[in-house]
């Protein structure tokens, strides 16, 4: 009988080098790589910066459902209503994967962030720190328990470990919202066999991301208190529920709820607002 991947939740660490972070690495080996050859030769950013016209908030009512991006502000999951409430999960900040709204049915979308420091990259989570926008997307896929997470749950996917996952970049480009430089990356991730005579897994389940990185500066809120949101290498990533590539209609639902993340998350990323905006005048 299978063993099912369990997730061990890291907790909030709420220090001068404060990091969100969020589920953790099960025990029993499952393995994900990045593909480096797609990597490599899809992850070159766009030389022109696309800006977006900005929905913004002035206040906390504003925001239907929010969710801080580090120290640069707020943007509003609720553009996320084209997914069913008992098919989204919200992961943000220190938040468990899923929530009572998920009523035990696998959930078509989820959303994730994470904001990460120097020391926590360093110490946490060893990988390499670093303040260059282009570098970020690469380091930040280097966080496996981030990437894990979607799949060892089994909210979203019911990952064995006798599968694996790589994540293939498809597309990047660079695109500012309300003054912040992102780097918007779209791929997919395949799951497949680790050994390929084992016909019991399907040969290949895929889903796909869509993901913005930026960079999130200490200090940069309203007040010193707006650093508690966490500040540093960011990222926050929209996935759809995986499907079965064998199974024409699950490849056919997956691939036009991918069309929804795309225009979901970027209405989502449209309502940035800067906690000086929101805080700035006591509202």
């Amino acid at each position: 009988m299978k063993n099912i991947k369990k997730i061990l939740v890291i907790g909030v660490l709420v220090t001068a080098s404060l990091i969100i972070i969020g589920c953790g690495k099960s025990d029993n080996g499952t393995s994900s790589t990045v593909n480096s050859d797609s990597t490599a030769n899809e992850s070159k950013v766009e030389e022109t910066t696309k800006v977006q016209a900005n929905k913004t908030r002035t206040k906390t009512s504003d925001f239907k459902q929010g969710e801080t991006l580090g120290t640069i502000g707020m943007i509003d999951l609720d553009e996320n209503s084209l997914f069913p409430k008992a098919g989204f999960i919200e992961a943000g900040g220190s938040s468990i994967l899923g929530f009572d709204e998920n009523k035990g049915e696998r959930a078509t979308c989820s959303f994730k962030q994470e904001c990460v420091d120097k020391r926590s990259a360093e110490e946490i989570w060893h990988v390499e720190y670093s303040e260059d926008l282009e570098r970020i997307p690469d380091i930040l896929k280097g966080l496996t328990l981030i990437w894990d997470s979607f799949f060892e749950d089994g909210r979203m996917y019911k990952m064995y470990s006798e599968q694996q996952y790589e994540v293939i970049v498809d597309n990047t480009e660079k695109i500012n919202y309300s003054g912040v430089d992102f780097i918007k990356e779209e791929g997919h991730i395949d799951i497949t066999r680790k050994d390929p005579s084992n016909t019991y897994d399907p040969e290949l389940v895929r889903t796909g991301y869509i993901a913005y990185y930026y960079f999130s500066p200490e200090g940069a809120g309203s007040s010193a208190a707006d650093d508690v949101f966490g500040y540093g290498m960011g990222m926050a990533v929209w996935l759809i529920r995986p499907a079965d590539m064998s199974n024409t209609e699950e490849a056919k639902t997956m691939e036009e709820n991918y069309e929804k993340l795309k225009k979901s998350s970027e209405a989502s990323m449209n309502t940035l607002t800067s906690y000086k905006i929101i805080y700035g005048s006591g509202k």
